[in-house]
């Protein structure tokens, strides 16, 4: 009998097949036109396909691979303790969700989603619980349907809030403001942050400031995932008893 197995999706769909298709496309077309378009726009276009089919490889080896890894090591920086209570901001098919649960023996693993299938196709609710069932941390895992930009959980919730190829997708620089600033809010004295995206994080890093999250710190680029990723990370201080 064959072993089920996790599905955490192809990411950004739609990109990777318009490079498959684009690519080849302008492979051909730029090959006939060489001896025949003047400028060099034949040869624009050969090499132009040529770096979309490149790009398109690179991004579903970023999915299927180098992903998992680019996980692995936020989560190993947040040196958990396995008690604690973690929100995965836009947690898709639980990438992160289901990896963090793993390591909560004692904790709890709380995602939320709306559950677009722009970013990830297949992109469901049942998606992530069924990836939780097969990795055997259903208990340890709870998911919601809702918006980043207003959640519905309460003031000083979580111990460690993160996020994962995420924030981007909120289309506004004021929604992606309001995001951060829930992040911030729902986060206990003393929390963590944990943010990875392949832009905008100069922007997460001076909004968690903002909102009153320290320590903050972006890394160096990560090139388990393409486009290349950043992690930034804070801690929210701690009140005096």
């Amino acid at each position: 009998m064959t072993k089920e197995k996790p599905d955490y999706g192809l990411d950004a769909p739609g990109v990777v097949r318009g490079f498959l298709i684009g690519g080849p496309a302008l492979i051909v077309s730029g090959w006939f036109l060489i001896p025949l378009a003047p400028f060099g726009l034949g040869h624009a276009l050969f090499f132009a396909g040529i770096a979309l089919f490149i790009e398109a490889f690179l991004m579903m080896g970023s999915s299927y691979y180098g992903k998992f890894r680019a996980r692995d090591r936020l989560l190993n920086q947040l040196d958990l303790r396995g008690d604690e209570s973690i929100l995965d901001v836009g947690c898709g098919h639980g990438l992160l969700l289901i990896a963090a649960a793993k390591r909560l023996p004692e904790g709890r693993a709380v995602g939320i989603d709306l559950w677009s299938q722009v970013d990830q196709g297949s992109n469901s609710k049942e998606a992530t619980l069924t990836n939780a069932r097969i990795e055997g941390v259903t208990q340890r895992v709870e998911v919601h349907g809702g918006d980043m930009r207003k959640m519905p959980f309460p003031d000083s919730t979580f111990d460690v809030a993160v996020a994962n190829l995420a924030i981007h997708n909120v289309p506004t620089r004021e929604g992606r403001r309001e995001a951060i600033a829930e992040i911030a809010r729902v986060l206990k004295s003393g929390g963590r942050t944990a943010l990875m995206d392949f832009k905008k994080t100069g922007q997460y890093a001076r909004d968690l400031k903002d909102f009153g999250v320290a320590d903050i710190r972006v890394s160096r680029p990560i090139f388990w995932i393409f486009p290349p990723v950043r992690i930034v990370t804070g801690r929210k201080p701690a009140r005096p008893a």
